[in-house]
């Protein structure tokens, strides 16, 4: 009888540089397994970054008040970021700033995009999804195959994120092929055209934004636009600050929602006694929810780096050190999560990462949490039969799960 080797700390890096390198796994899970056999806390010293990938020891370092944004770090690594219109923005915005600028417009954010707001979302959130399934009835009525993606994952969350800020949803289709062609530069890796684009869609987007933020302070309305743009009136927000938070809460708007619902329907239909269990029983709405989002994880990393020496699980990691947490693989840690491949409906392990933790947890949630609970339920009992019909095609972006493509046929 033989037993598999421990892997080793070469076969550690080796995992490393497989997930951060084009093109991407379809499958990351063993290499995430391969980091946690090695160490959780991991010194990828050939790389220069230090890696997490247990649940408890990513949850506590990104608890950590005093770490610093490894995305900003990054990107400011690149000599001519500031000729770059897409990194400025970038560097603008709540995700890659750092205290006290993140805690400021954080704040801010807050004050606007309100747990009170986004209940109040709810009415719309419902008329948005009923009409979206009657076009996905019609759409699928003769029994051809539709795209999950382009008429369900992608229109929804634009719509409602549109709608919170009061934009035209006409405008929000097209903003957000120009926001998602902008999101390509965050990770740090991506080519020579993708910044050409996103630098070119920054233009667009700015210039959209700046008639919009003129015209609300002209004629403000009962909006989160308005109320963005009052903050800015006040003083509490430069003009470059406004921009990057718009263009940061449009994005994150609709992200976490689109890749939710592609890469959900996908986990359902690989589980089917779930999918199942979930169509006899509505009230595990809830925590069916935040099982597809721990099993999908939309955002599979975040970055930072030290700003002090720092001692996570008896790892001394040393100061102005990056540091990569994958979320997706502590989603994964059969130490918090028993059986942590299985999708579980009722799964009660404790919170995931999903959202990240600390000072830049995604206060977005709640919202991707009212549209997941909402949609998914209409979606499965309106069609008892959904089937893939065809390969999905995968978003190709580091740090990011889902797909641009999802054909399924539909049956009533």
């Amino acid at each position: 009888m033989t037993t598999e080797a421990t892997p080793t700390a070469q076969q550690a890096d080796e995992a490393l540089i497989a997930l951060i390198s084009p093109p991407f796994p379809a499958d990351p899970f063993p290499l995430y397994e391969t980091l946690q056999s090695v160490n959780r806390v991991h010194n990828a010293a050939a790389l220069g970054v230090w890696v997490m990938s247990g649940y408890e020891e990513v949850t506590e370092f990104l608890r950590l008040p005093d770490v610093q944004s490894g995305a900003r770090a990054a990107t400011q690594m690149r000599e001519d970021w500031a000729d770059h219109l897409s990194l400025r923005m970038y560097l603008n915005s709540m995700v890659t700033l750092n205290q006290p600028d993140h805690g400021r417009i954080r704040g801010l954010a807050a004050r606007v995009f309100t747990p009170n707001k986004i209940k109040k979302m709810q009415p719309a959130v419902e008329r948005l999804t009923a009409g979206l399934i009657d076009g996905l009835i019609e759409r699928s009525d003769g029994g051809e195959p539709v795209d999950l993606v382009d008429l369900l994952a992608v229109p929804f969350p634009v719509a409602v994120i549109s709608d919170m800020l009061g934009l035209p949803f006409e405008d929000g289709k097209h903003l957000w092929k120009l926001a998602d062609d902008w999101s390509h530069v965050f990770s740090g890796l991506y080519t020579d055209e993708d910044l050409v684009r996103a630098d070119a869609s920054a233009e667009e987007l700015a210039g959209y934004f700046r008639e919009v933020i003129k015209s609300r302070r002209t004629n403000p309305r009962e909006d989160l636009m308005s109320s963005l743009v009052q903050e800015a009136t006040n003083g509490r927000l430069d003009e470059d600050e406004l921009m990057a938070l718009i263009l940061f809460l449009f994005t994150a708007g609709f992200a976490a929602t689109t890749n939710l619902v592609a890469t959900g329907v996908l986990a359902l239909l690989d589980h089917p006694d779930e999918l199942n269990r979930w169509r006899a029983d509505k009230s595990i709405t809830p925590s069916a929810v935040e099982e597809l989002l721990r099993h999908t994880t939309h955002t599979t990393a975040a970055s930072r780096v030290t700003t002090r020496p720092v001692t996570i699980a008896g790892e001394s990691i040393p100061e102005g050190v990056l540091v990569l947490t994958l979320l997706a693989a502590a989603n994964r840690d059969p130490r918090r999560f028993p059986d942590p491949h299985r999708l579980d409906l009722t799964r009660d392990n404790g919170p995931h990462l999903s959202f990240s933790a600390g000072a830049h947890y995604c206060f977005g949630g709640s919202l991707a949490r009212i549209e997941g609970a909402e949609l998914f339920p209409k979606l499965i009992d309106t069609f008892p039969k959904i089937e893939q019909a065809g390969t999905p095609e995968r978003r190709a972006v580091m740090g990011l799960t889902g797909y641009t493509t999802l054909p399924v046929t539909l049956g009533r």
